[in-house]
């Protein structure tokens, strides 16, 4: 079965702050970009993962982000796997579906990235802005 990751410079840091009476009002909205992410993911395929979300402090160049993001960011890394082969996959690109989908979602900004957002949303196909990348193994 194919693993597919996801690389991205917003936080999706998996808290299990359900509700914002729970922690702060930022774990709340980390979750929330978090339950975001998994439900957009899981539009077209029931997914299974090991672990959540890591994040660390890298060099983002070559790593496919937008031209607009140099130096080092906290980037948040999540692989996971679709219940079947090609759930995601469109013309011979074994992804084209997920980044569609994935395209445009919003999100909440202003927690713990370490870019300026523009247009808060998870972008994947413009060149200057790209914040999150997807790639299959």
């Amino acid at each position: 079965m194919e693993v597919i990751e996801i690389k991205t410079l917003i936080d999706i840091t998996n808290t299990n702050v359900r509700r914002n009476t729970q922690g702060s009002s930022e774990q709340f909205d980390q979750f929330r970009n978090w339950t975001t992410l998994l439900q957009s993911i899981g539009l077209r395929s029931i997914i299974e993962y090991d672990k959540n979300p890591v994040s660390e402090m890298v060099d983002v160049k070559h790593m496919g982000f937008g031209s607009k993001y140099k130096g080092t960011h906290r980037v948040w890394t999540f692989y996971f796997r679709p219940d079947r082969e090609d759930a995601y996959a469109n013309n011979g690109d074994h992804i084209a579906f997920l980044k569609e989908d994935l395209n445009k979602i919003p999100i909440i900004v202003n927690l713990k990235e370490t870019i300026n957002i523009d247009n808060a949303v998870f972008e994947l196909t413009d060149i200057e802005f790209t914040n999150t990348v997807v790639k299959a193994f």
